[in-house]
Order: structure tokens, then sequence, then C-alpha cells
């Protein structure tokens, strides 16, 4: 997931209305938002949750890792905070994985 999430940021970059905002009130316009705060799902104990890592556009993958390892932690122990579940702007997801030895044939 880091790697993905890096690369989402790359495209951002590349394509920065994808990252944009749009007001109602204000038919046809919007704003482009300059942070690239990629949520993602977790199926934490409580139920799903969608944190965000902040300022990706500012990290390495490296530190991607580590911050995404915190986050998946947090939301494991019940310990997410209101900063991680906010001012997310974009969001990706997967679509998991199937246990395959579980299955019935």
């Amino acid at each position: 997931m880091p790697l993905i999430i890096k690369a989402v940021s790359l495209a951002l970059n590349q394509y920065p209305i994808i990252n944009a905002t749009y007001d109602k009130e204000k038919p046809f316009e919007y704003t482009l938002v300059e942070n690239h705060n990629i949520s993602f799902a977790i199926d934490s104990p409580k139920g799903l949750v969608v944190p965000n890592i902040k300022n990706v556009q500012n990290m390495t993958i490296l530190e991607i890792h580590e911050e995404f390892n915190r986050i998946v932690a947090a939301a494991q122990s019940g310990t997410l905070g209101f900063k991680d579940l906010t001012d997310g702007t974009f969001s990706i997801s997967n679509i998991g994985i199937k246990n395959t030895f579980d299955s019935e044939n």
C-alpha cells in the first residue's frame, strides 16, 4: 500500500484537478487542493474506518510506510484520533484478499 499511496500522490501532481473540491453554491467552479491527504479503508475491530496520511506529496515511501503502520496499529487498538480521520482529500481502496483455504468448492 505505501507504494500505491506514493504513486497516487505522484499522479495527483501531474493531474491536480483530481484532487480538487467542488462548492455546490458556485456551479462549475472548483478549488485545487495542494495537500495530498490520502485516505484508505481499514477493517478494525470496531468496524470499517477510513483514516488518511497527511501531506503524502512531501513524504518518502519509507515515511509513508511508517505512518501507514502507525495508523493501522491505532485502528486495530481502537485509538485512532480525530486528526487521523479528518481532512482526507483523495481516497483509495483495494478489494482485499480472499482466503482460498477457507473456501468451499
